[in-house]
């Protein structure tokens, strides 16, 4: 198993604490606090840790605001304790991706475009890496909620051909997802931003391989609990947001999820590039940030500082997002 590191740059503070990020987190505490309250949707409590299995009663709590999350003792996951049915939640994300989209300017360019880059050279470094031509890829979802990714692959992906499975109310079998990629046959999928958000991360993992053929190569991203920023700041990071987060996974409680699908690991990295930006704003803006080395460390850092810390946190396996590559 490989462990490559992604020398990203540092993205400017906005890109976490501007307007369109605080509105985005807004939009998703309205849209879980609809369903906290309707009386006709269900939530189906977990009584193990989604990603290793442990026993809830062996966790530890995380947070307490809306609704319950927990620390798993065995391999550090954070996870809800109750989630609701994925059809209702694929149906608010839908909500607010229309709403997006009609107040986007078609011809703006992208603030997602260096995201976008990453993404891509990610699919070509393990494509070399493997020594294995992936030529035909599928995306899960990715392209409903950022709308610039269909353009980018078709001006940054030469020589692949890309296919792309949108946004839709599934069921909790993804009946939907596993009849595209029986159909398509793709040589790699790529899940950027579904891991987390699903209802059964191993029902969506499960469905991927199960209609996968043998030897398909599976991209998956999604947040890390291990990172600096959640050790630090624990349910305070500006990263947590509920409805998009019931499920944050360690990189060990994932690698024991993906080996008891049967999935086999290729790579695992944490390219995250925003755990030195918000620790630095948290730590030079904070009142009570005190916090031996850490304090002192971030209100002195300048720029290459920082860039530091990433790439050590990157080395360590200890950033915020953690990308692993897999194999049906």
């Amino acid at each position: 198993m490989q462990t490559p590191v992604f020398l990203d740059h540092l993205p400017d503070i906005d890109t976490v604490a501007g307007r369109k990020p605080a509105r985005y987190r807004l939009t998703r505490n309205k849209a879980l606090m609809e369903l906290m309250l309707d009386d006709d949707s269900a939530w189906i409590p977990r009584s193990n840790c989604p990603a290793c299995g442990q026993p809830i009663a062996q966790s530890r709590s995380f947070s307490q605001s809306m609704i319950e999350f927990q620390r798993c003792g065995g391999c550090n996951t954070i996870y809800a304790a109750r989630t609701p049915a994925q059809e209702p939640l694929d149906a608010l994300r839908l909500e607010q991706v229309a709403a997006a989209q009609s107040e986007t300017i078609e011809d703006a360019p992208s603030d997602r475009e260096f995201e976008f880059t990453s993404l891509l050279n990610w699919v070509s470094l393990t494509e070399a890496r493997l020594e294995r031509r992936l030529e035909r890829v599928l995306d899960i979802r990715f392209s409903s909620q950022a709308p610039g990714w269909v353009g980018a692959t078709k001006r940054l992906s030469h020589n692949r051909h890309w296919d792309f499975l949108p946004l839709s109310p599934d069921s909790t079998e993804f009946a939907a997802l596993k009849e595209r990629v029986t159909e398509t046959k793709p040589a790699a999928i790529l899940m950027p931003a579904e891991l987390d958000r699903v209802a059964d991360p191993a029902a969506l993992l499960g469905a991927l391989k199960e209609a996968a053929e043998p030897g398909t190569v599976i991209f998956v991203a999604s947040s890390c609990a291990d990172g600096l920023e959640y050790e630090i700041l624990g349910a305070d990071s500006p990263s947590f947001v509920p409805l998009d987060r019931l499920t944050v996974f360690s990189i060990k409680g994932f690698e024991a999820l993906a080996r008891s699908l049967g999935l086999n690991i290729l790579e695992v990295s944490t390219p995250g590039r925003l755990d030195a930006v918000i620790l630095d704003r948290y730590f030079k803006g904070a009142e009570n940030a005190n916090i031996p080395f850490w304090s002192s460390f971030f209100r002195e850092a300048d720029k290459n500082r920082l860039r530091d810390l990433q790439i050590l946190l990157q080395r360590s396996l200890k950033s915020g997002v953690m990308r692993f590559v897999l194999e049906a």
